[in-house]
């Protein structure tokens, strides 16, 4: 009877287990056109040419009502001519059309947007989006883990004009299939149309109720490809930089990238000596903490694949190789098998320093309806010392809301316990809720190896960390929406004494007329080389902060290590004639007693004119009182063949008080680079 029993709950388990993971609502398809001659992109409408395609229409609203009709009505196309994607958005709009954004990649929903998603693989966790505004601001990015990881670093070239009528506002996408990697075998792809209708506070895709943003398992499906057998393309992205300053001659430098796409899903890639100056500083930013600030990569070489190394303990973290003599990648998908495989060797910088290999490979292969498992290992090699990190993962997707991910990394050299670490994570999540519980455990040398390549910020630690958020959308003559937020996080050394606890309650009020009110508390406890009892209020008032335009001010006031602080703050973006935009924040922080001179008021003013999309000037000025520093720069930019063919003239001013002595210098550099297709 008990064999029995246990036979009939294993049978249950596995039953309601399939129906978590099976979608009962049948997915909606839209069959690709095939276009008789290219579109010509223009923001022009032009109906004939889209007589006998499909329509993909009647959009639903992911929020603030979720499941209901959109407000308003959209109409899109998809075709194919030849090597070439095109997608046309017809947005009819009774509301005003809002939009003020000019700089790319800058993903927000505070402009109108529309956007296109393509799971090119159909395996419902990995895709592309691509989007634009009113303004034809274009936006780009990889997908990863059913919408839950997302790169804005990866660039491609694709292009999009829109244009503004009296019914509202049109779109038009040309996107080359030598721009994305795709099945190299004919078959259906996933695919949803998204639009923001800001005036409205609306999110809505076109397959249906999403419960988040970019989650491809709840997409459509694309059918009707005939596609041409694609050929191996060979790029080169060579550059030349030239830059003089006070205290240099004249420096000529150069170098180059080879992108060998030997198929629809399979790219090489090389690079000899290549340009890693960004032509935007890092800004600055205050630490609280004493933990160890992340920086975005926007180096180029890095950003095809970089996303997959995007897992919670950070194994590999581009930032930590500087120069580089040369380097190759390999990245792309075979099956269920997602890869990427980068070494490159970077050389002796300072007189202490020597030169090192760095390696990294990581695999990710699909299972069930949108889970995966992950290896990771990662090395750097030197003369007489190395060290090497291997990981496994999984992110399983139960469900719409459900997921489970874990993670287990292991070290080397040093002992096996010391130099290892694993979490376990258990979340449910939508676009209105998300509460998850967590638990790690990091070795009490774990970062001195992993930190060679990845991003540890602290070591010696079990921990307890759960965080619950909603946001109730109220839309009434008072209220748009309420957001609340509880996050906690507590943790022991291995050895079992607490190191560290906090607790921090926030509430956002957003009110129908714009002005936004909303008040955090945190507390918390820190031992270091004593116990800190640390604390802070914080208050925030803004109008228009959904918007591009938009002012914010905020005071800080409480604990900080021993230390009582005062924080002011505040911000504004705005733009006073079309083309011009400014933006301006302010941070004054105050500490006392401050024997190590941290107090400081941080300035950063940046003024943006755009020409067109890819012609632009841009002037951004920071300083720091608390070293004196001055820095600022003006930026000249023009994206001939956008992404990456682009020409820069920048001057540089930096000035800041040294060891010793006032240290002032003055750059002028120039950048060219020009893509070169070879086969």
């Amino acid at each position: 009877m008990n064999f029995k029993r246990f036979l009939f709950n294993a049978c249950l388990f596995s039953i309601l287990f399939l129906l978590m993971n099976f979608d009962v609502k049948a997915q909606k398809t839209t069959n690709i056109y095939q276009l008789l001659q290219p579109l010509k992109i223009d923001g022009i409408p032009d109906t004939l040419l889209w007589i006998g395609a499909d329509t993909a229409g009647s959009f639903v609203q992911m929020e603030p009502f979720p499941g209901q009709p959109s407000t308003e009505n959209t109409v899109c196309h998809i075709g194919i001519h030849e090597q070439t994607l095109y997608a046309v958005f017809y947005c009819y709009q009774k509301t005003p059309v809002v939009a003020k954004n000019q700089s790319r990649d800058a993903l927000s929903k505070n402009d109108d947007l529309v956007a296109l998603i393509l799971d090119t693989y159909n395996d419902k966790r990995s895709g592309y989006a691509f989007f634009v505004n009113p303004l034809g601001t274009l936006i780009d990015m990889k997908i990863n883990d059913d919408g839950r990881n997302i790169d804005l670093n990866w660039d491609t070239g694709w292009s999009s004009k829109t244009g503004t009528y009296d019914w509202g506002w049109f779109a038009e996408f040309e996107i080359p299939l030598e721009s994305i990697k795709y099945n190299k075998n004919p078959g259906d792809w996933g695919i949803n149309f998204g639009r923001i209708i800001r005036a409205n506070s609306e999110t809505a895709y076109w397959s249906g109720q999403l419960t988040d943003d970019f989650r491809l398992s709840q997409g459509g499906i694309l059918t009707g490809f005939e596609l041409q057998k694609s050929k191996m393309q060979l790029t080169l992205l060579p550059y030349i930089n030239l830059k003089s300053s006070t205290d240099d001659k004249l420096k000529v430098d150069g170098g180059t990238d080879i992108n060998w796409q030997i198929g629809s899903n399979v790219s090489v890639n090389a690079t000899i000596n290549p340009d890693f100056a960004t032509v935007e500083a890092d800004r600055q930013q205050i630490n609280l903490t004493r933990y160890e600030l992340s920086y975005p990569e926007k180096r180029v070489f890095f950003q095809e694949g970089n996303e997959m190394y995007n897992t919670r303990i950070k194994t590999f973290y581009s930032r930590r190789i500087q120069d580089i003599d040369y380097g190759a990648r390999v990245n792309g998908k075979i099956g269920k098998t997602q890869f990427n495989v980068l070494s490159v060797k970077s050389p002796e910088v300072l007189p202490d320093s020597t030169s090192a290999f760095f390696t990294a490979a990581r695999v990710k292969h699909d299972f069930l309806k949108s889970s995966t498992v992950g290896f990771t290992l990662v090395s750097k090699d030197e003369p007489g010392y190395s060290t090497r990190s291997f990981s496994a993962d999984y992110v399983m997707n139960l469900a719409k809301t459900w997921q489970l991910t874990g993670q287990f990394v292991a070290s080397t050299p040093g002992s096996f316990w010391e130099h290892s670490a694993w979490y376990l994570r258990f979340a449910r999540e939508n676009n209105i809720y998300h509460y998850h519980i967590r638990y790690s455990q990091l070795g009490e040398k774990f970062r001195d190896n992993v930190n060679q390549t990845g991003f540890i910020t602290d070591d010696d630690r079990r921990e307890i960390d759960s965080d619950v958020t909603y946001k109730w959308w109220v839309k009434n003559n008072t209220f748009d929406y309420i957001d609340l937020q509880s996050m906690n996080n507590i943790f022991w050394s291995i050895s079992g004494k607490l190191r560290s606890w906090y607790i921090t309650e926030s509430v956002k009020f957003y009110m129908k007329n714009k002005i936004s009110y909303s008040y955090a508390y945190n507390n918390e406890f820190k031992l270091y080389e004593k116990e800190y009892h640390n604390y802070k209020h914080i208050f925030s008032l803004g109008y228009n902060t959904d918007e591009w335009t938009n002012a914010t001010a905020g005071y800080t006031f409480g604990r900080n290590f021993d230390r009582d602080i005062s924080l002011l703050n505040a911000g504004t973006q705005l733009k006073p004639v079309r083309n011009l935009s400014l933006s301006y924040t302010a941070n004054w922080v105050k500490f006392t007693p401050d024997e190590d001179g941290n107090s400081t008021f941080i300035n950063v003013l940046t003024l943006d004119y755009n020409f067109t999309k890819d012609l632009w000037l841009r002037v951004f000025a920071q300083n720091s009182n608390a070293t004196d520093k001055i820095y600022i720069y003006g930026l000249f930019g023009w994206r001939f063949k956008p992404p990456f063919g682009a020409v820069y003239l920048i001057y540089s001013h930096d000035e800041f008080q040294g060891a010793s002595n006032w240290v002032k210098t003055n750059n002028l550099f120039f950048k060219v680079t020009f893509p070169l297709v070879l086969l």
